[in-house]
């Protein structure tokens, strides 16, 4: 099985672990239909408002936060995010006030976008936009955030996450830069050379896409 290789917080580290935030030793399926042996299950660590309250308070560090007008996140755990590192954000703020939206998905044919619904949109145009999300694996989706959002006028002056799975980097997200409150080093496979495939390791269906990948599987026989 795969270990995780990071230098990071100790303390920090902790505030995931003690959750079950990250789960090791199973044989998981990513969103990007990649594999793996070690799971980021940000879902557990919502339910704990002080935890996420203190993570996001480490998100919102690196920025200064009289030059963050509004905080972005993709649905749907960016929901929460932009609004705990908003609210950090206001903490530190000396006036004015930053505030917080979100980008809802939306699918043109096959090309998979976000797009600024209940009026979010008016608050874009010429601020000073700080994207966040919750785990980066390959960068995708925060793209598509920072493309809409400079689509609309916004100036994105950074990335935050919670984690940094996959290695992206600020070429991978539109050239914007990334900061993270842990890396992990994780290795994953493609499914004709995951190794746990080759030896028949049960795919865990409780986290990831484990159960819609057996599905397909299923259906194609």
């Amino acid at each position: 099985m795969s270990e995780i290789s990071a230098l990071n917080d100790p303390e920090i580290m902790s505030l995931f672990t003690d959750c079950g935030a990250i789960v090791t030793d199973s044989h998981f399926v990513y969103n990007s239909g990649r594999h793996s042996s070690v799971y980021v299950n940000k879902d557990a660590l919502y339910v704990h408002t002080g935890t996420i309250a203190r993570l996001c308070t480490q998100m919102a560090r690196p920025y200064h936060a009289d030059e963050i007008d509004v905080v972005v996140g993709p649905v749907l755990g960016g929901i929460v995010l932009s609004q705990w590192v908003a609210h950090a954000l206001n903490q530190l703020r000396t006036s004015g006030e930053t505030l917080a939206v979100y980008a809802e998905k939306a699918d043109e044919g096959t090309q998979k976008k976000f797009a600024f619904h209940r009026g979010y949109d008016r608050y874009i145009g010429g601020k000073n936009i700080l994207i966040v999300e919750d785990v980066l694996t390959t960068g995708g989706s925060v793209r598509r955030v920072v493309e809409l959002v400079r689509s609309h006028g916004g100036n994105v002056v950074g990335v935050s996450a919670l984690c940094n799975r996959g290695g992206v980097q600020a070429q991978d997200v539109g050239g914007v830069p990334i900061t993270s409150v842990i890396m992990l080093n994780l290795d994953t496979y493609a499914e004709e050379d995951c190794p746990f495939c080759q030896q028949h390791v049960p795919i865990n269906i409780d986290l990831g896409k484990g159960r819609a990948f057996l599905a397909r599987q299923a259906h194609a026989q």
